[in-house]
């Protein structure tokens, strides 16, 4: 600590020690000098000396519930608002019972909303994970979840803006990448931690439970499904992924619920890359598809009212449409097996 002489004027002092309510010690380490140097100048300009700076200081409760925990102000921010400490904040913040924020919570700026917990959702999400996102923590301690993605496609863009935006901060890079990948990130609570999971195969409780199992593969199929029309005008559906494991599971359920489907198909992109895409296949790419009009129907029936993907409940649409037209125009073959 040095011992130079402390140059300060008496509206200085006065307006940090009456005005700004900082103690003698917080005025002392603006100056970096002894407290007892500042009680001293306080004597010589005549300025009262307060019981406790901090006591004086008058936020109510409610106002500093307000902006601390509904709006999420750190003591910093609300303390430059008052023109204080923040350590005063602190110590109002500590005076009221309020939980102090950790050091992660601290720079959360952002509200966010707990997930609701419904089950439903929460396999549809689960699902769409497993097809298309990426979910991490960027620090051990941290208490925000990062779910991030890029697509070349603005409907999935808009659509995981959608699934996320109402529990937290959503980011959009403007400018696509050199591919036209839009890169989009979404920071969330640890509501969302089910998220995390490392999953191959989808839960047990999803599995056995067909509302939950149809809303996992309506979200999955929303990530990576195809539905869409061939070249011979024929309707058909396709799921890939390089996830055999879990597309066999997706296909044997589909099989058990009367859905018919072609065999699993291996197609050998290990190693190789394909048009603008960066990046090399390190795995290969399995698929299965589903053509006959009858499984078709079923098959949207099963999962049409838990998409969420724009254009995939466009091409349900087109799709119905397809067999309609094809039953008019050759009449309803193989529609009662």
């Amino acid at each position: 600590m040095s011992c130079i002489p402390v140059s300060i004027s008496k509206n200085e002092l006065k307006d940090l020690y009456e005005k700004k309510k900082l103690t003698t010690y917080e005025i002392a380490d603006i100056y970096y000098c002894y407290q007892g140097t500042i009680w001293k100048r306080l004597e010589e300009y005549g300025i009262k000396r307060l019981p406790n700076g901090r006591r004086s200081f008058v936020i109510s409760k409610s106002k500093l519930k307000d902006l601390y925990i509904k709006q999420r102000l750190s003591s910093r921010r609300i303390a430059k608002i008052y023109g204080c400490a923040y350590s005063t904040i602190d110590y109002k913040i500590r005076e009221y019972g309020f939980p102090v924020k950790t050091l992660a919570a601290a720079h959360i700026t952002t509200l966010r909303k707990n997930f609701d917990g419904n089950k439903t959702n929460k396999a549809y999400l689960i699902g769409f994970a497993m097809g298309d996102l990426r979910v991490r923590k960027v620090w051990p301690n941290s208490e925000t979840i990062l779910i991030d993605c890029s697509s070349s496609k603005i409907e999935q863009i808009d659509l995981i803006s959608k699934l996320f935006k109402p529990y937290g901060k959503v980011w959009i890079k403007k400018q696509p990448n050199r591919t036209g990948y839009v890169q989009i990130e979404c920071a969330v609570n640890f509501s969302f931690e089910f998220l995390l999971k490392k999953r191959v195969l989808a839960d047990r409780w999803i599995l056995e439970n067909k509302k939950y199992f149809t809303a996992f593969l309506a979200g999955f199929t929303d990530a990576e499904g195809c539905i869409s029309i061939n070249k011979l005008g024929q309707a058909f559906y396709s799921l890939g992924n390089y996830n055999f494991r879990l597309l066999r599971q997706i296909h044997n359920k589909l099989i058990k619920l009367g859905i018919h489907c072609t065999k699993l198909i291996e197609a050998k992109t290990k190693g190789r890359r394909f048009g603008k895409e960066s990046h090399i296949h390190n795995q290969n790419y399995w698929h299965f598809s589903i053509h006959r009009k009858l499984s078709l129907l079923k098959f949207f029936d099963l999962v049409g009212s838990y998409l969420r993907h724009v254009a995939k409940i466009k091409a349900v649409e087109r799709a119905e449409q397809n067999i309609e037209m094809r039953n008019k125009k050759f009449g309803n073959i193989n529609m009662n097996l």
